[in-house]
């Protein structure tokens, strides 16, 4: 096959690349977190598990979804080779600069990524041939990818200015960290948590006086998030917390109506909607142990933005793969699954409460993230073939 076939034959069913490559950066960043633990690696580079889970494993999972997604919902066509060229090399480039530490590098690679991404869904949305719009929600997807722009902008303020621009650069790094998949969960989640866990269709969204208004209560929401980092950089980190899972929580009630059960066959949708509520309340959970914070946010890291991409992941390659009859009988697969990644949570929440075994503690969590990717790929490798459609 040659490589324009092979670029023709992802663009047709992204995440079928997408997901694997996500998971391969995901065991480069924390693998290198449990080696760590073990003393079998010298030092630990903070800075590039974050980039190796958040711009490498999450960014490919939210690229192979909205590769997919979005040419889907609207009957548009499918990522063009340079879309597909960029999306598959730009996370691959940031995880291994940062490695390396050219924090440089992998910030250019991670706008391009950023760029492109806004140019596929603008250009799907607002195309005349579009057969569909999406949910008002969606209005979220664009400004987050803004917003991690923006953010890595500011981080490179401190390596241009100096220490003078240091709170500029740990305000970029919790926008990039945390704003852009808020953003992106909040989003997408009004169309596909309805859609994956109650079999709920949203509705399109219309130029109407009451989708406008809508619409623009989505934007006022969205800088009420913005202005919640501005509150912890301020010194009011508890604050900041309570308002940021606040907000999260109001939006995912109402756009993706969480408080609703799960009532479709398959386990993998209670972890999405399990996921969706660790989210808040990992914020929350960082609100009333500010000086303990890091505990919440791994709460929502692990629990809420890697249970969620990979239960996501799960429903998108059985379901466009023709597998949907396998739901019912994968429920031990998808309940292991979901244990593990519950008791990698747990463990890296512990690590701040009990700092004297932190290096135990660390490892355990690794092992347990470790091992339910090692279930995920069980469960998705061998259904990447596609039955039908």
């Amino acid at each position: 096959m040659s490589l324009q076939a092979r670029i023709d034959d992802i663009a047709a069913r992204p995440y079928r690349f997408f997901f694997p490559l996500g998971m391969l950066l995901a065991w480069w960043g924390v693998s290198h977190w449990l080696l760590w633990s073990l003393g079998m690696s010298k030092s630990y580079q903070a800075a590039f598990h974050s980039i190796a889970q958040v711009q490498g494993f999450l960014m490919c999972f939210a690229v192979g979804f909205l590769l997919t997604a979005i040419p889907r919902r609207t009957g548009t066509s499918p990522p063009s080779t340079w879309e597909v060229v960029i999306g598959a090399s730009a996370p691959v480039i940031s995880t291994i600069s940062a490695y390396f530490g050219a924090f440089a590098v992998s910030q250019m690679a991670w706008l391009l990524l950023i760029a492109m991404l806004v140019v596929f869904a603008l250009r799907r949305f607002l195309s005349s041939e579009a057969k569909r719009r999406p949910p008002n929600s969606f209005i979220w997807v664009p400004l987050s990818l803004l917003v991690g722009a923006v953010g890595s902008i500011l981080t490179a303020a401190y390596g241009i200015i100096g220490d003078e621009a240091w709170w500029y650069h740990e305000l970029g790094k919790k926008l990039v960290l945390q704003g852009v998949f808020l953003g992106l969960i909040i989003g997408v989640g009004g169309m596909a948590l309805p859609l994956m866990t109650r079999g709920e269709s949203s509705t399109d969204a219309a130029r109407s006086p009451r989708d406008f208004m809508a619409r623009s209560a989505h934007l006022m929401m969205a800088v009420s998030l913005l202005t919640s980092f501005l509150v912890e950089m301020q010194g009011w980190p508890r604050w900041g917390f309570f308002m940021r899972g606040t907000i999260v929580l109001i939006m995912l009630l109402v756009s993706a109506r969480i408080h609703r059960l799960p009532n479709q066959v398959g386990g993998h949708r209670w972890l999405i909607w399990l996921a969706a509520w660790c989210i808040p309340l990992g914020y929350l959970l960082a609100g009333l142990f500010p000086a303990r914070q890091q505990a919440g946010l791994h709460v929502v890291f692990v629990g809420g933005f890697a249970m969620m991409a990979m239960a996501v992941g799960i429903h998108v390659i059985l379901a466009h793969g023709g597998y949907k009859p396998a739901f019912a009988q994968l429920a031990r697969h998808f309940a292991a699954f979901g244990i593990l990644m519950l008791f990698a949570a747990f463990a890296r929440f512990l690590v701040l409460f009990d700092p004297a075994r932190h290096l135990v503690w660390t490892g355990v969590a690794a092992a347990f993230f470790l091992a339910a990717t090692l279930h995920w790929l069980v469960l998705t490798i061998p259904r990447l073939a596609v039955r039908s459609e």
